[in-house]
């Protein structure tokens, strides 16, 4: 089973954050493929234009060198955003990515509190 980085997990890991468990660390040490999203590149962007947090230049070359993989996010994914209804007032990436994570059948690494307390087998917590 592969798995996909929510924002948060994302720079947790590049920054070798305690953050994420030590369980999440052995899991992700052990697979061969991790997947983040474009979507969190945005959305980090967004964040970093408002002044909530400061990226390095060579963010996405430390990403790669991490050896994670960039999963594109096709139109099927958008699609399948409609399927968690219950999330309608949430963020919306954190929709999108849960969609993407769902379409592709990978398990999502997040922390998000909403996402966990869906009750899917396929959304981990990422501090445990």
């Amino acid at each position: 089973m592969a798995y996909l980085l929510d924002t948060n997990a994302l720079v947790w890991l590049a920054n070798g954050s305690a953050e994420i468990g030590r369980r999440t660390a052995a899991l992700l040490e052990k697979q061969p493929v991790v997947y983040f999203t474009p979507l969190s590149i945005a959305e980090l962007k967004i964040k970093e234009f408002i002044g909530r947090l400061s990226l390095p230049k060579d963010f996405l070359e430390q990403l790669t060198s991490e050896g994670l993989t960039s999963l594109d996010f096709e139109t099927k994914h958008a699609w399948d955003v409609g399927r968690f209804e219950s999330l309608i007032k949430h963020d919306p990436f954190d929709r999108l990515i849960l969609a993407q994570a769902a379409t592709s059948k990978l398990k999502l690494i997040t922390s998000d509190e909403k996402l966990l307390g869906l009750g899917f087998d396929w959304v981990l917590n990422a501090r445990d």
